[in-house]
């Protein structure tokens, strides 16, 4: 038994490994082609520049995307973080009635499917211009997705389960506590990882529609005055941003939900 311990430990030691270094060398694969790409056939740097000079310039005028990618990142963060709670317990609430199920299914799916920049000009005239209060825009594009996904692990749950732990007194907040959501937590860490996907195309929605500060926003200027590296650099940043946020929520379901592993 200790032997296949240790054995699992470093298959996933060196799973972990892989997944790490792949990723990494299709990264770098494709910066190189790109690279020679862009310099073999003379593509004019205002189309598509060359890598190498997109981390140069972004690097170099870092400190004036400073700020927006300090705000956009705010934005993102504190809208996941409300987003998540606030998916998750209206989720419960409607598993816990069938009637709530079937009536608020469709407008969730609604909300979902929904291009929330189609949305933003509204809530700019409902919510005012304050930028701090794009965060309810992260808020309401997140919320849907996050409690589709983990209302739908909360409502398909195998009755026998239920049953016995109804069978040995169990109440029904023990049963849903217990058997409910520890079941749902696959579905529920979906939903989560969406949900910073999601967050992160909200922000950057309400930058373009109503930015004057923002990752978004400076996408917006530096495509207007032809500053193309610069631009590519902003959506760099911002995929990163989605990307981290993404990893770390992978991150705390590996320590979580132990049997999906």
């Amino acid at each position: 038994m200790e032997n296949k311990g240790i054995i699992k430990r470093q298959n996933k030691k060196k799973a972990d490994f892989t997944g790490l270094v792949a990723p990494l060398v299709v990264l770098a694969i494709l910066f190189a082609g790109l690279e020679l790409l862009t310099r073999g056939l003379h593509i004019s740097r205002y189309v598509l520049p060359p890598p190498s000079s997109v981390v140069r310039e972004t690097v170099t005028h870092f400190g004036d995307i400073l700020p927006h990618f300090l705000f956009t990142l705010k934005i993102i963060t504190v809208g996941f973080l409300i987003a998540v709670p606030l998916g998750m317990f209206l989720a419960a609430l409607f598993s816990q009635f069938d009637i709530l199920v079937k009536a608020v299914s469709p407008v969730i799916i609604l909300l979902v499917i929904t291009p929330m920049i189609t949305l933003i000009p509204l809530l700019m005239l409902w919510l005012g211009r304050n930028p701090n209060l794009r965060a309810i825009v992260v808020i309401v594009q997140a919320v849907p997705i996050i409690t589709m996904n983990t209302l739908n692990g909360f409502t398909h749950i195998e009755s026998e389960k239920l049953e016995l732990a109804r069978s040995v007194g169990a109440t029904r907040f023990q049963c849903f506590s217990s058997i409910v959501f520890m079941n749902a937590m696959p579905q529920v860490f979906t939903g989560i990882k969406l949900g910073c996907i999601f967050s992160t195309i909200g922000a950057v929605s309400a930058d373009f529609v109503a930015g004057s500060i923002g990752l978004g926003f400076r996408i917006l200027q530096y495509t207007k005055y032809n500053l193309t590296d610069l631009t590519y650099g902003c959506i760099i940043i911002i995929a990163l941003i989605g990307i981290t946020l993404y990893s770390l929520v992978s991150a705390v379901e590996k320590r979580i939900v132990l049997w999906k592993l």
